[in-house]
């Protein structure tokens, strides 16, 4: 059992990078189970160009770069992901969580911003997060919710990041979602 929880461990170190650094996959060193991170370039941004998005790397580990993205300024905010099902260990709980960081100079989250999970079942799971008394400068997570992944599943789990209030936002940067074993 010892030798187990030692490989288990390692391969948590043994983290691959997939599509061309959009994705990273790798094991969970607690539960043995598949997860996975979603970099900005995978997810879908709304307004994504230069003129409200500034995209820049970002040093993850001591020799790889990842990009994340900054918001410049935006009324309309709406970040979306989605993951086949099927390259989850099955039967697990999974949760998913959007890494985001606030700049010190951030303004415009007097709103609260919507987490949405939709499930290919059509259940759909909202819930609302306030940023605006959130930390400056330090990578929070926003569970965006749980879900039980199926043995043979062949659709999406899609989660939304959103705020459609019409009022101008700034200074929130997006490392990614994570999709991992709820513990």
């Amino acid at each position: 059992m010892k030798n187990k929880k030692a490989d288990l461990k390692n391969n948590n170190k043994s983290e691959v990078f997939l599509e061309q650094k959009r994705k990273k996959k790798w094991v969970d060193g607690n539960s043995g189970y598949d997860c996975f991170m979603l970099y900005p370039r995978s997810l879908f941004i709304t307004w994504g160009w230069r003129e409200y998005w500034n995209w820049k790397c970002f040093k993850e580990t001591s020799d790889e770069n990842i990009e994340v993205v900054k918001l410049s300024s935006v009324c309309w905010l709406d970040v979306r992901g989605k993951f086949q099902i099927l390259d989850l260990s099955p039967g697990i709980v999974y949760e998913i969580v959007y890494v985001v960081k606030l700049t010190n100079g951030a303004s415009g989250w007097e709103l609260p911003i919507t987490l949405r999970l939709s499930l290919p079942d059509g259940t759909v799971k909202e819930r609302q997060v306030s940023l605006f008394e959130k930390p400056r400068g330090k990578w929070i997570e926003l569970n965006v919710g749980n879900f039980e992944s199926q043995d043979g599943e062949t659709r999406e789990v899609c989660f939304d990041l959103y705020e459609h209030g019409g009022h101008w936002k700034s200074g929130l940067i997006i490392k990614g979602a994570i999709l991992r074993p709820k513990t």
